[in-house]
């Protein structure tokens, strides 16, 4: 029993952004779920956590559009991580308390790690599907 060329597809690129995108879905809704109380107080609290979820339902579209092998999706994967990545270093507002100062960003993520899966799950299948790599 062979395996056609079609079979063979080399699929990490595609996994790799589906566990990305789903960690920064997940991360987006707990976020919401948790700290909704905290709009009322100032609304910087709560957009970290909608822009996480946003970019994660991004990464999730480009995993269709690559399920349906459209070359459309490794660059929105390649997109949504990038995203990600500069919201999690690029503070939006620092509030000072009582016990110190909290640095809120414009993104958050699964543990440093979820939007550099995106990341890197869009550029290996774009370098796939371009016989860069595995040809």
């Amino acid at each position: 029993m062979r395996l056609n060329s079609e079979q063979k597809k080399f699929n990490l690129g595609k996994w790799a952004g589906l566990i990305g995108g789903i960690m920064l879905t997940i991360t987006g809704i707990i976020g919401l779920s948790d700290f909704w109380r905290l709009a009322e107080i100032n609304i910087a609290f709560i957009i970290p956590y909608i822009l996480t979820l946003l970019w994660g339902v991004i990464a999730l579209i480009g995993v269709l559009f690559l399920r349906q092998d459209n070359e459309s999706g490794d660059y929105i994967l390649i997109y949504s991580g990038s995203l990600a990545i500069f919201g999690m270093f690029f503070p939006i507002l620092t509030v000072e308390g009582v016990f110190g100062s909290i640095t809120i960003y414009l993104s958050y993520h699964f543990g440093y790690v979820d939007p550099f899966i995106v990341l890197l799950g869009g550029i290996i299948d774009l370098l796939v599907r371009k016989d860069i790599i595995l040809s």
